[in-house]
Formats: structure tokens, sequence, C-alpha cells
């Protein structure tokens, strides 16, 4: 699909250069805005950059550590030369370490925190002043529904928590500037983060999962996609989970699905 190229929007996202992030990417530029594609893959964001502008898009690979404090300022201090001004953030960058505690080390604990946590911080901080310069600017931080459950990666599942925490205290402190901020809360996602979990882990969520599958990452850009527009004008410290009902199924409805499979 060729992209419209009649947006004024300037979209940072981060992790943008494959997954999720390629999905709100490819959302962003096809409606004519103009998108950052912020990553430390830089094959594959390049990459998806070419794909992109040959579509008649505007899109430009930049590459960002997000847990680098100098990266984001070089980043921003680009943004304020280039085009004055930024309009999205998406902190959608994040890993996981799927290990037990006993068994997480706490380099893996720190890197886990310093890239889900401390990098939507960062993007924060650092691009406040260029996202205070738009008519309609909103920050919108992919956390999960590891935010609201107790999941076996502990690192993860606390970066999750905190990142939910954090959204709302950047509502309430970026309302002054007009910044709207909000945070989404996906189960899994049909993504290279999830096809590399462990033997059975996809089927396990999918058994626990109320729709019995995993989201496409189509569906989790189109919640993006509406908390950057003015339908959302009013939302600012809301949270959207997109889980396929997981969050709300409970005790019951595993133990209705495993009594079904054991009559079968």
């Amino acid at each position: 699909m060729p992209c419209k190229n009649s947006g004024e929007r300037i979209v940072l996202v981060t992790g943008a250069a494959r997954g999720l992030g390629r999905a709100i990417v490819e959302r962003f530029a096809i409606k004519g805005d103009i998108v950052l594609i912020a990553d430390i893959l830089e094959t594959e964001g390049l990459k998806l950059e070419h794909n992109l502008n040959i579509k008649n898009c505007r899109t430009k690979f930049i590459y960002l550590d997000v847990t680098s404090q100098n990266d984001w300022e070089v980043s921003c201090q680009m943004i304020q030369d280039k085009y004055r001004k930024l309009d999205i953030l998406v902190n959608n960058a994040a890993i996981m370490v799927r290990k037990p505690i006993a068994n997480q080390s706490i380099e893996e604990w720190n890197a886990t925190l310093a890239v889900n946590l401390t990098g939507p911080f960062l993007g924060a901080k650092h691009c406040q002043h260029l996202l205070s310069k738009s008519a309609y600017a909103s920050i919108i931080n992919i956390s999960s529904t590891a935010g609201y459950l107790a999941h076996s990666d502990p690192s993860y599942t606390a970066s999750k928590w905190a990142l939910r925490g954090l959204t709302k205290t950047m509502a309430m402190e970026f309302i002054e500037h007009k910044i709207r901020v909000n945070s989404v809360h996906p189960a899994t996602i049909s993504t290279p983060l999830a096809a590399a979990a462990p033997k059975g882990h996809l089927e396990a969520n999918r058994f626990a999962i109320p729709m019995g599958r995993e989201s496409n990452p189509e569906e989790i850009a189109n919640i993006v996609e509406f908390l950057a527009s003015d339908k959302a004008s009013f939302m600012t410290g809301s949270e959207i989970v997109a889980d396929g009902g997981i969050t709300s199924a409970g005790v019951a409805h595993m133990r209705a699905k495993y009594q079904a499979q054991i009559t079968e």
C-alpha cells in the first residue's frame, strides 16, 4: 500500500526495526506521518526505512540505544535541528530474560530494567521539550499483561509493573505541557520475541488466553494509532489492556477449560 504522504506529525518509535515496533512504524508511515525508526538493529532498521520509502513514505532510521542518555541527547538534537518538534513518542523497546529469581543474574536484572523502564524514562525526559511544541503531543508506553499479573520472568514483570506506574506519573507531570501519556498492555504478541520462548510456552499461553490465540502486531498497532489520535484527546494516564481476556479469566475459566479437556 502506498503512503499518503500528507501528514505533518513527527513520530519516534523505539525498538522499531521488527515485531510490534515495525507494525507501529508501518501504521504511522502509511498514514503519511514522518516516522523515526529508532533501534540498535541497524541492518533491519535501514532495510525497513528503504522498503517504506520506496512506497513514498517518509521514514528515517536512527541508531538509538534507549539505555544511553547520550544517544537520546544526540537523537533529540537531530529532531530539533531537522523538524523543530516531536508529536508522538512510542516507548516500545523491550527485552525479556526468562529465568526464575534464583537463576537470574544481577546483570540480567539490571539490563532488563534499563531497557524496559529506564528507556521510557529517558525518552520522556529528553523528548519533553520537543513534545511541548506540538499541538497534539502524545507518549504511548508499551507495557504488558505482565504489568497486571505475576509472570514467570521476574525482571520483565517488575519492569512492566513499574512502567505502568511511571506512565501515570508522566501523565500528571506533563499535563501542563499538553502532553498526553497512556500505556498499552498486550498479552502475547506474535513477534520474534515471542517466537524465542522455550518449547511449549506459546501453546500454554494459548490455552490460558480465553480467545485461544496470541495477538498479531497490527491489532496492537491499532490501539497505538488510536491513542495518538484526536479521538483519544481526553485520555491521559489511561491503560488499555489487549489480552484476549486473560486478565479477566480467573480460576473459573481455567477450571472449565481443564474439565472440558479431561471429559472429551
